[in-house]
């Protein structure tokens, strides 16, 4: 009965520290620490007071409107060190990790485009942003309403 009671406990503390607003903070990653969030203005406060303490920090948008997005996989592999890979699911708006020194490849994925950047990490911070283009459906509502745009006729 009391290991019953243990279990939910630790299942309520869980549910409630999930449904908190503050960026999701990852100290148990063998390769450094990594802060994720960003989606409103106090989470992007919390990220910018933050960031003093890592080394790589991405954002990713929109081009154009420079609106930020959410739900990236990111893919980051070592390049010049012992094999280090780690998948980041569901990242964004920003993201900011902990690495060692080292060269690293990222790639980041959003509506079935993926780019790829390598960054050197080493006694400064490095910044990187990843803009991609309105997703397809919005493309298409304004090809849509441009589509369908006639010229004024002047009625003489």
């Amino acid at each position: 009965m009391h290991f019953l009671k243990y279990v939910i406990r630790i299942i309520v503390l869980l549910v409630v520290a999930q449904a908190t607003a503050a960026p999701a903070v990852s100290t148990g990653d063998p390769r450094g620490a990594s802060l994720n969030g960003g989606v409103g203005a106090e989470e992007q406060q919390a990220m910018q007071a933050a960031r003093a303490g890592y080394n790589l920090r991405l954002t990713f948008a929109t081009i154009g409107s420079g609106e930020y997005l959410a739900g990236i996989p990111v893919q980051i592999d070592s390049i010049n060190r012992p094999a280090i890979s780690h998948l980041y699911q569901d990242s964004g708006p920003l993201l900011y990790l902990q690495l060692d020194a080292g060269t690293y490849r990222i790639s980041a994925s959003y509506d079935g485009l993926t780019q790829v950047k390598t960054v050197h990490i080493g006694k400064r911070a490095v910044e990187q942003v990843f803009y991609w283009p309105a997703s397809s459906s919005e493309l298409a509502a304004t090809a849509t309403i441009r589509t369908t745009r006639h010229p004024k006729k002047r009625i003489e």
